[in-house]
């Protein structure tokens, strides 16, 4: 036999030998000998008898919380919707003063539509200023800029521009620049296409002074030799740019300095006459292509007197320039120291006719007697003044024709 076998053996016969023990107490015996004894002190010996244990501690937090959060929104809630009511009457407000304001906008642009109206109204019938030349006063702190513009009709038509003396100081110091200076700083400048015309200048090759004379010398590639309208059109654009300074020519020179030869002359070319009776023209009234009105020579026809070129105002020899004589108006024309009389046969109301085509025939007279170095008096109007214009004496030669912006074209 095993060890193990022998202790599980010696094990079970002293547990057979063990007496074994009879509890005879009843249950109720047992129950209140326990109760004596204090097991049951922490629970209640039944639901009918009264506990000695202390009542629970009631929790109050929750609630107390509870009341706090609806009085929270007690006071809350009010203000909200007084927060809302006022946003809404603001928002009900800001409608109505938008409505209102444009109401009033849309008022105050009839108004001011009236006002446009009425103005172009008084413009064509009051006497409102429509001059388009330059006259002496206008002058006054400024610089005179000329230049003959290529036109839809490949012929020059003659501008002025009035230039600050303030931009002339800022580019020149306190000197004052002669009529070359002026090309070479401003012609490359000028925004031709801002007023409809084509891309003309500067001109190709090299413009310089010498005396009275203005000298262009032209590159072997110039672009003024494609034909006789081509040349005539350069010709008339010196004229027009240079004639109203101090020189009396333009020499046309090659890159090797002699006088240029055109193949449409065949020769080399005469310097170009700024102030001779080659220049003595009438003015006539031209249109552009975009509809803008031009008074500027018709074809550069030049006339030896200025009663002729004056007389010869009334007929039309093209249909590119325009008479701007009014329909059925008749006058004589005197020259009577250095000024000429213009004479209607009828008493003229200028107020009568379109007020633009009345000051075109005003002012082509002006510019045609100026050609001649001599002012007009107009005699036999029933106006005494008129567009600022005094007809109780000789008018004031006009600077140049054609005033443009300088805002318009220098940017």
């Amino acid at each position: 036999m095993s060890h193990d076998k022998w202790e599980d053996d010696k094990i079970e016969d002293l547990l057979g030998k063990v007496p074994k023990i009879h509890d005879r107490r009843s249950k109720e015996d047992v129950l209140n000998r326990l109760k004596e004894d204090g097991l049951f002190d922490d629970e209640p010996l039944s639901t009918n008898s009264q506990s000695t244990k202390p009542s629970r501690k009631f929790n109050w937090i929750p609630i107390a919380v509870s009341i706090a959060a609806v009085l929270l929104l007690a006071i809350l809630i009010p203000s909200f919707m007084n927060s809302y009511s006022s946003d809404s009457a603001e928002k009900s407000a800001g409608v109505e003063l938008s409505q209102s304001r444009e109401a009033m906008d849309k008022q105050e642009m009839e108004i001011s539509n009236s006002a446009i109206e009425e103005d172009a109204s008084v413009l064509n019938t009051q006497g409102n200023d429509v001059r388009t030349a330059v006259y002496p006063e206008e002058a006054e702190g400024n610089t005179i800029f000329q230049l003959g513009l290529s036109s839809d009709d490949g012929d020059s038509v003659p501008i002025t521009v009035l230039i600050p003396n303030d931009r002339i100081q800022q580019d020149f110091g306190d000197i004052t620049p002669s009529g070359v200076e002026l090309y070479n700083k401003y012609a490359p400048l000028f925004n031709e296409s801002a007023i409809g015309f084509m891309e003309y200048h500067p001109y190709a090759g090299t413009i310089s002074e010498l005396g009275d004379q203005v000298v262009h010398t032209l590159p072997n590639d110039q672009p003024y030799d494609y034909g006789t309208a081509s040349m005539m059109n350069y010709f008339a654009s010196l004229v027009d740019t240079f004639s109203k300074y101090s020189y009396d020519e333009v020499a046309l020179l090659d890159e090797e300095g002699d006088a240029f030869t055109f193949s449409e002359i065949g020769e080399p070319n005469a310097p170009i006459a700024l102030k001779d009776e080659s220049t003595q023209y009438n003015y006539f009234s031209y249109t552009q292509s975009d509809g803008t009105k031009y008074l500027a020579p018709n074809n550069r026809e030049a006339y030896s007197t200025v009663e002729e070129a004056i007389l010869a105002m009334k007929e039309e020899t093209n249909d590119i320039y325009q008479s701007v004589i009014l329909p059925n108006v008749e006058f004589e024309v005197n020259v009577q120291d250095q000024v000429v009389a213009v004479s209607f046969t009828e008493e003229l109301d200028l107020e009568s006719f379109d007020q633009v085509e009345a000051m075109q025939m005003i002012e082509g007279m002006l510019l045609t007697a100026a050609n001649f170095d001599m002012a007009v008096r107009f005699e036999n109007i029933l106006q005494t003044e008129w567009q600022g214009f005094d007809f109780t004496a000789a008018l004031p030669i006009p600077l140049g024709p054609n005033e443009i912006s300088y805002w318009t074209v220098f940017q």
